[in-house]
């Protein structure tokens, strides 16, 4: 979301990158909600978008230097073509829907971004360069990411990113990877298994953290978001013994899983580490807590921020299925005119 978008768009926050159908899962001694993330059938696919036979040269082979570019944009993506035609010119999604995008738009926003000079850079890249380390970079970088490990993504993405000659980082939700591996409704066939992940081509696709096994549920209704959230009657000792299981235990099954996955970056779901008053959040300890907690696990983290700051929080720019091309233009150009991807 951009400076101008977040007044916009705040009260969609709350819904994330998941379309909410909700099934009672008893864990311990308290209820979550499950959540299918699927807003609709494929139906619409059947008109294909043909992408040039030809490919331009990977961003990797891009001319680097060491000098340390003072931004660096951040683009967030969750589904291509769930709903709507791969041919179509947008995705006019309501509700959740609108985070879905067709191959068409996702394959204009790529071209729009290579005829401007960028290339993108990878997750370690883009920590070296948060972190204020010594990398690499290209004149333009920017980098791409994908977030829930949605398989509808994957297939259509991979083609258009192949063709410019693009990386992207998949933000992966361990608890739904794990139930598409075992065959669990609802992730088995809706979200990619971690045998879909690892079979993933390496040159275009790498991988970061985004949830462990219960951190992208919906928690409950009083306090939808599982990080930020303490229950009624949970000590601050229980509260945050949920939260590191729920994270480091994610983190560890992630890199074992996919050993490249870089686990120094975490998007957190729904951008919410109850680090502003009007983020859901229940509970004393997570504003005193959640934030000094991410930090001692991450050096990069991504939250709706208005820009970086000095807790590594860094903001990225959610492209919505429902917008124009020339609004995608308009934000990217004001976010990175406006400081919002400063490092």
């Amino acid at each position: 979301m951009g400076l101008t978008k977040k007044i916009e768009v705040a009260a969609a926050i709350g819904l994330g990158g998941l379309a909410l159908v909700a099934v009672g899962v008893s864990i311990g001694s308290f209820t979550h909600q499950n959540v299918v993330h699927d807003v609709g059938s494929s139906t619409g696919r059947s008109a294909a978008f043909s992408i040039p036979a030809w490919d331009y040269p990977a961003s990797s082979k891009a001319a680097t230097s060491s000098a340390h570019p003072r931004e660096i944009p951040v683009l967030a993506y969750h589904q291509l073509d769930n709903g709507c035609a791969a041919a179509a010119l947008m995705c006019d999604r309501a509700g959740a829907g609108v985070e879905i995008l067709s191959q068409r738009q996702f394959y204009d926003q790529m071209s729009y971004l290579h005829s401007q000079g960028y290339s993108t850079i990878t997750d370690t890249q883009y920590v070296l360069w948060a972190t204020h380390k010594p990398v690499a970079l290209p004149a333009k970088p920017i980098l791409l990411t994908v977030d829930d490990g949605i398989d509808n993504f994957y297939a259509p993405g991979t083609a258009v990113l192949r063709h410019f000659g693009y990386n992207m980082v998949s933000m992966v939700v361990s608890g739904f990877a794990s139930g598409s591996q075992d065959g669990v409704r609802p992730f088995g066939g809706w979200d990619a298994s971690w045998t879909q992940l690892q079979a993933l081509d390496p040159a275009i696709w790498g991988f970061a953290f985004h949830a462990g096994a219960q951190g992208h549920l919906l928690f409950n209704r009083a306090c939808p978001d599982f990080y930020p959230c303490q229950l009624t009657g949970e000590t601050d000792a229980a509260y945050q013994a949920r939260i590191s299981a729920d994270v480091i235990n994610g983190k560890a099954l992630l890199k074992k899983e996919v050993p490249s996955a870089d686990i120094q970056m975490w998007a957190v779901p729904w951008n919410d580490l109850a680090q502003t008053p009007n983020q859901p959040q229940s509970g004393p300890d997570p504003k005193v807590w959640l934030q000094k907690f991410a930090q001692s696990q991450f050096p990069v983290i991504f939250v709706d921020a208005f820009v970086s700051n000095p807790n590594g929080e860094h903001y990225r720019f959610e492209v919505h299925g429902t917008e124009t091309m020339a609004y995608f233009i308009h934000e990217l150009t004001i976010n990175t005119h406006g400081g919002a991807f400063n490092g």
